[in-house]
């Protein structure tokens, strides 16, 4: 991630009105931005700035599905954008960087440890898609869904995937999750079809834990809609649900449940979805394993990161197959309709 320098910072937070003296200080930021606390006049902002392109098209996407939200009558806050001097909600820096300023949503991370805060995140998810399902945007998606995994990370063939083996030092365990990885993309790639037929809209595509908010037990927030898009709705929960998976596999499936009861309070699914929804969640742990595969082989990340992952990624695959009875259940339970 880009370092910032005071001048830098300086031209984008000088691009707003100010009813004060501003002080910024470096929050947490993910590999994608780098997120800046802004404290002025007694109110607090956060300014995002965009390390990975310099494409306002994807911020005003984001800006209009934040926009729809926040006219819904929706309990749950999103990040309201702040416009500059000109009046817009994206600004550019000399350089061509992008920024965007949002206000603060009040509270703190949830946690998986705390089952309110599980069921929280499902509401909050379940009522986000409630409102997506009726939105319009006009502009396109500008980010592929998860289902076109093959299109998006066309670049890691398994020559390719294979060859990073070779390159680095991998233990025998995770080679042997590299080939687990390469059995499951081969079962995926012959279930799209069936996926592509699946219900359609505007989904966040990357709901977490650290993409919320919380205040006490209750979840209040959603934040992070960079990468939003149209894809299959249930693929929504398939994000959610591969954070869950443990070693403790009858806590995991207690989360499990108790998101997706919170989800189903405010959502129900169809037949179709439900039995898509185990293979989904392996295409989000599929499109882990490419994205960080590909980070690699750009030099982006040590080989660490890669191993990590494929540590991870291969053992949320296993676990949805060894537990795909206990899953069907739940699912038929708390998310049909």
């Amino acid at each position: 991630m880009m370092t910032m320098t005071d001048g830098e910072l300086a031209v984008f937070l000088n691009a707003y009105e100010w009813r004060g003296p501003w002080r910024a200080e470096k929050e947490e930021s993910g590999m994608n931005n780098t997120t800046m606390m802004i404290y002025a006049a007694n109110e607090r902002y956060v300014l995002r700035i965009y390390d990975n392109h310099q494409d306002e098209g994807v911020v005003q996407v984001e800006h209009q599905v934040l926009q729809a939200l926040a006219r819904s009558d929706m309990p749950i806050q999103v990040p309201k954008p702040v416009a500059n001097k000109q009046g817009l909600t994206v600004s550019t820096a000399p350089d061509g960087k992008l920024a965007a300023l949002y206000h603060y949503i009040e509270g703190h991370r949830p946690t998986v440890d705390n089952l309110h805060h599980v069921a929280g995140l499902g509401q909050a998810a379940g009522s986000v898609a409630k409102v997506l399902q009726h939105v319009t945007i006009q502009a396109d998606p500008l980010y592929d869904p998860y289902y076109r995994c093959e299109t998006t990370h066309a670049a890691m063939a398994a020559d390719v995937l294979k060859a990073l083996c070779r390159t680095h030092a991998l233990t025998e365990g995770q080679l042997a999750g590299v080939e687990t990885m390469l059995t499951h993309r081969a079962r995926l790639a012959k279930l799209t079809p069936q996926i592509e037929k699946l219900p359609h809209q505007w989904i966040h595509g990357d709901i977490v834990f650290t993409n919320s908010v919380a205040q006490g037990d209750r979840v209040v927030g959603l934040l992070d809609f960079e990468f939003t898009t149209v894809d299959v709705r249930v693929m929504e929960v398939a994000v959610v649900l591969a954070e869950f998976p443990s070693e403790d596999s009858q806590l995991a499936l207690q989360r499990i449940d108790t998101f997706c009861s919170g989800y189903g309070s405010q959502m129900r699914l169809t037949r179709e979805e439900l039995e898509l929804l185990p293979a989904l969640i392996k295409l989000r742990m599929m499109d882990v394993f490419l994205h960080f595969a590909g980070r690699l082989s750009e030099g982006l990340d040590d080989a660490h990161v890669w191993a990590h992952q494929i540590e991870r990624n291969s053992y949320v695959c296993e676990w949805v197959d060894r537990y795909a009875d206990e899953l069907s259940g739940i699912f038929a339970r708390r998310l049909g309709a």
